[in-house]
């Protein structure tokens, strides 16, 4: 799969919404996405077209990822697993050894990604999602550990 990273820039907002809402029943607004583009939020491409995006913040030599999401019919096609690594490229450069992230707890098949990247199940956040509500599961990474 031959992709490309670079930051997220507004131009890619309407696309990112569209992956938003095929992806999540609960879909971010345009403002939060933003707020990311303050941050560290990356925008993934394949032949010129949006295959997915990783919004991060870091504080110290810490990461929390705030939003991933990949175009559907590109799903298990290791365009997360590319992001993950680019995203990684970039944290190194600043000494960023930890990395935490909620996701569904009925989302099995991101979980089981998460756990092949390295990251364990730290938590339990309590109807932490809406529309439906369901808890969260905190996952964190030692990359120090690597």
């Amino acid at each position: 799969m031959n992709l490309s990273f670079r930051a997220m820039r507004e131009e890619d907002l309407e696309d990112v919404l569209k992956i938003e809402s095929a992806c999540f029943s609960d879909p971010w607004l345009k403002e939060l996405f933003e707020m990311e583009l303050q941050h560290d939020a990356y925008a993934a491409y394949q032949n010129g077209q949006l295959a997915g995006y990783i919004c991060a913040m870091q504080v110290l030599d810490e990461c929390s990822i705030t939003n991933i999401a990949v175009q559907p019919e590109l799903h298990r096609q290791g365009v997360a697993e590319y992001m993950f690594e680019q995203l990684y490229r970039i944290m190194d450069k600043r000494e960023v050894r930890y990395y935490y992230l909620e996701v569904r707890s009925s989302n099995q098949a991101a979980v089981a990604l998460y756990e092949k990247l390295g990251f364990d199940r730290v938590g339990i956040r309590k109807g932490y999602y809406h529309n439906p509500v369901e808890d969260a599961l905190v996952m964190a990474l030692n990359r120090s550990q690597n």
